[in-house]
């Protein structure tokens, strides 16, 4: 992408519409040039846009908001999809040999191709595979350079959802007068940014606690084992306040963030059993309390339906979303689970500002988009082909013969022309260098097929 251009992100959240706009340098780092939210109200549920008219109107301010900011207009865009339809199934593609050969990358990509070619049933969309664990005549290996062997499988997590997740995105977008550059997959992308590749390898569950949703993704071995979207978020319990206290959303929202609290110690060191704003908090907290069990319960269901609950026993659970920052949630959930839980801790080598967004868990989904994306999301201006203006007929006056000199004798002989030189082929450098240092592996390289960008 040009410096003088920028790239675009939109997550279009249950709570919140977010937009960001940044460059990204050659070392990968993203600079954030400006940022806007604006509240969803009720255009988008459980993270699906229902009313498409509402969300292009929102997404129109929002574009007009970061094109005031930075004086640059934005002509495309790329979005996350997110969706309670969203799940994962397993996949496994195979290649059978036939002789004992070497394993080379135009297998493996064959596999993947495969892989993302998938077509689930009850017409739910492939939104994308993940990088696979490859196994050679029934052995996993790490690596497949220099493998040899007969038989070539790749086991793969096929990310699937509704159809309807992007195709209304693309609506959106268009009535708000853009194009789209291309989708992420934000839920599943944004744990490069939140967790390490150790712990990855040695186990845990990302849970992801959204306004509408709470999505579970756990990890083993370095890879997604097991992704699950329940349908209940941070503003489930929003609703319970409301019809506790029989007031509007924006004020209910206000009192749980202020008030509420939830675990075993919700009501230790209560000394006033009624806030300032006259609500009765121990009947806030066990209406609070009653709902977010609920939700941890679903959590450890699935987390027992994977089939994975022991091998995540030592990593344990890493909370991110607006919904986790629940007064006493992350005690609570260790509590019930039994298992270690800690707050995700965005990787800040890689976002070069802005460190309020970048520790605020709404903006992962969005930031890990920067990350991806190489279109240029600027509008560019059509070219006009400068008009060329009739130049002054001038009268000419006749040109003067020239007369060529006369040529003298010589008795010279004629000198035979000498050979063109052939030029000296310059040897060709190795391509290897003996102790030359390994490139850095990208931490967003398996997960590149998450992403994908419009034609």
């Amino acid at each position: 992408m040009e410096q003088s251009g920028f790239i675009v992100g939109f997550d279009l959240g249950t709570s919140k519409i977010v937009g960001l706009l940044a460059r990204r340098n050659e070392q990968g780092v993203v600079s954030v040039l400006a940022s806007e939210s604006i509240a969803s109200e009720s255009c988008v549920r459980y993270g699906v846009v229902y009313n498409i008219e509402d969300a292009a109107g929102k997404l129109k301010k929002l574009i007009h908001l970061l094109e005031n900011k930075t004086g640059k207009k934005i002509g495309k865009a790329y979005f996350s999809v997110s969706g309670k339809s969203l799940t994962t199934i397993s996949r496994t593609e195979s290649m059978v040999l036939p002789e004992e050969s070497e394993i080379t990358i135009g297998m493996v990509d064959d596999l993947e191709r495969k892989a993302k070619n998938y077509q689930p049933e009850n017409l739910d969309a492939n939104y994308g595979v993940l990088a696979p664990e490859l196994f050679v005549d029934g052995v996993r290996v790490e690596d497949f350079a220099g493998q040899r062997g007969t038989v070539l499988e790749g086991r793969y997590q096929v990310v699937v959802g509704r159809p309807n997740l992007r195709n209304n995105l693309r609506a959106v977008a268009e009535k708000a007068g853009i194009a789209v550059a291309g989708f992420t997959l934000g839920n599943l992308t944004a744990s490069a940014l939140l967790l390490k590749p150790e712990d990855k390898q040695k186990g845990c569950a990302l849970v992801d606690c959204g306004a509408g949703t709470t999505t579970l993704s756990i990890y083993t071995d370095g890879v997604l084992r097991f992704m699950k979207v329940i349908p209940l978020g941070g503003k489930t319990v929003t609703k319970d306040v409301r019809a506790l206290l029989n007031c509007i959303e924006p004020a209910a929202e206000d009192y749980k963030i202020r008030y509420a609290k939830v675990g075993k110690d919700r009501n230790k060191n209560l000394t006033d059993e009624r806030s300032e704003a006259g609500v009765d908090v121990k009947e806030l907290n066990k209406v609070v309390q009653l709902r977010c069990e609920e939700i941890v319960l679903n959590i450890q269901e699935q987390i027992k339906l994977s089939g994975y609950a022991q091998q995540i026993s030592e990593g344990g659970i890493v909370l991110t979303g607006g919904a986790s920052q629940q007064t006493g949630l992350e005690g609570m959930i260790a509590e019930k689970l039994q298992l270690p839980v800690r707050m995700a801790v965005p990787n800040r080598i890689l976002i070069n500002n802005v460190a309020e967004l970048v520790q605020n868990p709404a903006y992962a989904d969005v930031l890990s988009i920067f990350f991806f994306a190489s279109k240029n999301c600027e509008k560019v201006a059509p070219r006009t082909e400068p008009v060329e203006e009739p130049i002054a007929r001038q009268e000419q006056t006749p040109a003067r013969p020239v007369v060529p000199p006369p040529v003298e004798k010589t008795t010279e002989k004629p000198v035979a022309p000498v050979p063109e030189a052939k030029p000296v082929e310059e040897p060709q450098k190795p391509t290897s260098v003996e102790g030359e240092k390994p490139k850095k592996k990208n931490i967003f390289e398996g997960l590149k097929s998450l992403f994908s960008e419009e034609e």
